[in-house]
């Protein structure tokens, strides 16, 4: 982020302030700024799209000549979207990711400080941002994929209304908690590449390890991993758990994420 980018966001952060007289409300609305201001969150968001349609259409087809072959690969539309997010979830997370990190890797951070002096309120406030962000998304590509997922899927993509809505919501909150997370992870790694393999290591690669040690307790432990949970919040399908203890799980994974992130904010130098 440029040095005119990060003046331009200060401005606009203390008139929001000075209009509504809350820093609550002038700290959303300066990293609101922050984030559509930047060009790269525009790519991300568009990549993030069409992978998303290309996905689903590629899982659609795949479905539909498996059945006509005579596989069961029958799934609700939506479901095939939700696969598709194990994917675009990768893309989705580094607005999380340069949310911070990239306020350190420019200097750009010290001038965030000065406009919201507390660090805890500034933090929490990129993590609303980033939450809001992540659910619209999510839900807005499991809209955009379903149509495109049962056009390809034909016959064996049939679905119901309540599984479009399970599959939106789910993959919405997912993103957006995952996103709180992948925040928090950056404050304290303090480093994009670091923060973006930690991520796909505990989303893609610690959850086909585990099992692999033929240990009962670690096999039940990759169960608890964020992805798992997002599957579960999203389709409704046989688990190892209902939807209430996914979202606690995956709360308690941006829980953590950003209460390690904020202690090490208030004790270390910017």
């Amino acid at each position: 982020m440029s040095t005119a980018i990060a003046d331009h966001t200060r401005d606009g952060h203390e008139r929001a302030a000075d209009r509504v007289g809350s820093p609550w409300v002038g700290a959303i609305a300066f990293e609101w700024t922050k984030l559509v201001s930047v060009r790269s969150t525009w790519w991300i968001v568009a990549v993030s799209v069409f992978a998303t349609l290309f996905g689903s259409g590629l899982l659609g087809a795949s479905a539909l000549a498996s059945g006509r072959n005579g596989l069961d690969s029958a799934a609700p539309a939506p479901y095939f979207v939700v696969q598709t997010m194990i994917a675009v979830e990768f893309i989705v997370v580094l607005l999380g990711t340069f949310a911070i990190t990239g306020e350190y890797s420019t200097g750009s951070v010290m001038t965030t400080l000065q406009s919201v002096p507390r660090r805890s309120r500034l933090l929490l406030a990129k993590a609303l941002v980033q939450f809001g962000t992540g659910c619209a998304l999510g839900l807005m590509f499991v809209v955009l994929g379903t149509p495109v997922a049962a056009v390809f899927s034909a016959e064996f993509g049939a679905f119901e209304s309540s599984d479009l809505v399970r599959a939106a919501l789910g993959t919405g909150i997912g993103l957006g908690l995952l996103n709180v997370f992948v925040l928090g992870l950056g404050t304290v790694l303090r480093s994009a590449v670091m923060t973006i393999i930690t991520t796909l290591a505990l989303l893609q690669l610690v959850p086909s390890l585990l099992p692999l040690f033929g240990v009962t307790l670690m096999s039940e432990l990759a169960r608890f991993l964020p992805n798992q949970a997002i599957a579960v919040l999203s389709v409704d399908a046989p688990g190892p758990y209902g939807w209430p203890i996914a979202l606690l799980v995956l709360g308690c994974w941006a829980a953590a994420g950003l209460l390690c992130g904020g202690l090490l904010l208030r004790t270390r130098d910017a």
